[in-house]
């Protein structure tokens, strides 16, 4: 038979073993990619990004398992390289820290541009925003054509510029869609965004597109939605994005000092109460052991 001292210490070395899986558990639902497996650009200098990640459900992260979407590793990419990172939005979604956006499931580009611009947002300041946005607007099939899909994404540049003119503008060409007509409509949307672009460029805003269409292929298409990417999917988002922000740079300058402060991430508070309550319930039957001996 064990002596009570013997006991105490299996008690102890017990309670020291939770909390670390605790606290092991609650890492674990932020950044793991391994930062020796990334490229090393540093972005003009490491100057601050504050970045608003805009749109509609891929924005979101709809359906990817962590629901950072490409979030998390274009964050942990960037700062692995030299940068500061800071999202901004008035939406909250994923199991990240600032896990911030301006992101709107299942919104066309109009619904988008009138929440963002109502909700607060830009008094963020962004000095950078990542467009992905129009699915939705082809989604709609009989009542929605990609030609006036594409004059509205053209009016929506137009409104960002006016929010925020400093700030650089990454939009992206659409992801494929496992529906035929959806991808049609697709297509023809992403074939006038170049002209777009450019005539926003012209005009003075710093603007410039990335391809997404082609760098996620089918086989990263969510196969029980047709719409959202896979995990893999989403990770190439995050690395076509970053190669945007790398060829961009020099459009990039630091934030505002008069944008608001950084919101504050509901969901990490939320994390740490699960991690912390998962612990409380493992030492109760500890405790009742002990006391018992």
């Amino acid at each position: 038979m064990s002596s009570p001292t013997s006991r105490v210490w299996r008690t102890i070395l017990s309670v020291l073993s939770i909390i670390a899986a605790a606290a092991a558990y609650s890492s674990s639902n932020d950044d793991d990619v391994e930062a020796s497996t990334l490229p090393r650009r540093t972005i003009e200098n490491g100057v601050q990004l504050k970045i608003m990640p805009l749109g509609a459900s891929i924005v979101w992260g709809q359906d990817s398992t962590d629901h950072n979407g490409f979030r998390l590793l274009l964050r942990t990419m960037l700062e692995a390289n030299g940068n500061t990172v800071t999202y901004v939005g008035t939406r909250f979604h994923g199991n990240m820290t600032n896990n911030a956006c301006e992101a709107y499931p299942g919104d066309t580009i109009d619904e988008v541009q009138s929440r963002a611009n109502s909700s607060g947002a830009w008094a963020y300041a962004p000095n950078v925003v990542l467009v992905h946005l129009g699915t939705n607007d082809c989604q709609l099939g009989a009542n929605e054509t990609s030609t006036t899909a594409a004059a509205r994404f053209a009016s929506f540049l137009a409104s960002i510029k006016a929010e925020d003119a400093d700030a650089l503008v990454i939009a992206s060409t659409l992801i494929r869609n496992l529906d035929r007509d959806v991808d049609d409509c697709i297509v023809h949307f992403n074939s006038h965004l170049a002209g777009i672009v450019r005539d926003a460029s012209d005009g003075g805003q710093k603007v410039t597109l990335v391809d997404m269409h082609d760098a996620v292929p089918f086989s990263d298409i969510n196969t029980t939605d047709l719409t959202h990417p896979t995990d893999a999917g989403y990770d190439i988002m995050a690395r076509v994005w970053y190669e945007g922000l790398v060829n961009a740079s020099s459009l990039i300058t630091a934030p505002s000092a008069a944008g608001k402060a950084t919101p504050k991430s509901p969901s990490s508070d939320a994390g740490n109460k699960v991690a912390w309550t998962s612990t409380v319930w493992l030492l109760v039957p500890l405790a009742v052991w002990f006391l018992g001996s």
